[in-house]
């Protein structure tokens, strides 16, 4: 049996050197090009994203689909969002039908589907596993504990990847709320992205108080009209992955925000993270719900600061707070 993880960023990069771990346990790393491969081969490191951490000769970097898939591998997505579709079509296209662990967070704007849902489309006869918690990469690849959610409705199929994917470091529960955990995921980046503009913005830590406890509460609101579980909500696919994102300096969403209290506009904060920030586009595909009669001030300021920047937007992002109407 081998792991193959697609995806050759910090995510990717962190799960193929977890699970190499597991003595026996064989990874593929699929890149996008030719010349990374060759470089995280030859260095045993992804200098690109993820500096520090030496590759084990248990993972081996390839081309993503230039190689055989067999039904009893695993395969792991952890590339951005905007990927998904083109990964899975590229999967069909190779005719490889092994079961498929999502760690891709967001949606796609365009259809406002998840990513579980983006990839059954491609393939629909393909089990699909959604891995998510709150799980900083650069923490995991340094060893330090965490713990993270598999959902799926097919248990037998959860259950034989959870034994798979058994490591040291990082531990799973199991649950059946797949597109709950999913709007979760994509949810926290925004409050995260508010987060790092109040401290890029030096408002304190009351003010993020204010800013964390607002953006829950709309959180909830969001999630229940898309009929998301408390349980859920509250669970570590939720709560616990929006309190690590918000607080972790290691979070692109809120390096993002930072970046933008600053001063940097959204084109020149994206390039000095230099990975994707998946709160981005989900600022753009929450903000539409304002026009379904939902309550979401706070969610839709910071979608405001992000695409449409002005001088007074700083007054207006501490007005939104300070004088928040809670019904």
């Amino acid at each position: 049996m081998k792991t193959i993880v697609i995806g050759g960023g910090n995510w990717g990069t962190t799960l193929a050197w977890l699970l190499s771990m597991k003595h026996g346990n064989s990874v593929s790393l699929w890149t996008n090009s030719q010349e990374h491969a060759v470089e995280i081969n030859n260095r045993h490191e992804n200098i690109r994203y993820l500096t520090g951490v030496t590759l084990p000769d248990e993972v081996r970097a390839v081309k993503k689909f230039t190689e055989a898939v067999r039904s009893d591998d695993i395969i792991i997505i952890a590339v951005p969002s905007s990927q998904v579709r083109c990964v899975a079509a590229g999967l069909k296209a190779i005719d490889a039908y092994a079961p498929i662990v999502c760690a891709s967070k967001g949606f796609e704007h365009e259809s406002f589907k998840t990513m579980s849902e983006v990839i059954a489309d491609e393939l629909p006869h393909v089990p699909v596993i959604v891995l998510t918690g709150p799980n900083i990469a650069r923490e995991i690849a340094e060893r330090k504990p965490s713990k993270a959610v598999l959902a799926s409705k097919d248990f037998a199929t959860v259950a034989r990847v959870a034994r798979q994917l058994k490591n040291d470091y990082l531990t799973f529960e199991i649950c059946n709320d797949v597109k709950g955990v999913e709007l979760c995921a994509a949810l926290k980046g925004i409050i995260a992205i508010g987060v790092g503009i109040a401290d890029g913005l030096s408002l304190g830590n009351n003010f993020t108080g204010l800013l964390m406890t607002y953006g829950l509460r709309e959180f909830t609101q969001i999630a229940a009209f898309l009929n998301i579980s408390p349980k859920t909500i509250y669970g570590i696919a939720g709560l616990g992955d929006l309190i690590a994102t918000c607080l972790s300096s290691e979070s692109r969403n809120r390096r993002f925000g930072y970046l933008l209290g600053n001063g940097a506009d959204r084109d020149s904060a994206l390039q000095k993270v230099g990975m994707v920030v998946e709160g981005v586009q989900m600022a753009k595909t929450i903000a539409e719900l304002e026009n379904l009669n939902i309550a979401i001030p706070l969610f839709a300021m910071i979608s405001k600061i992000i695409f449409e920047p002005n001088g007074h937007l700083p007054n207006a992002f501490i007005h939104c707070l300070t004088n928040y109407k809670v019904n």
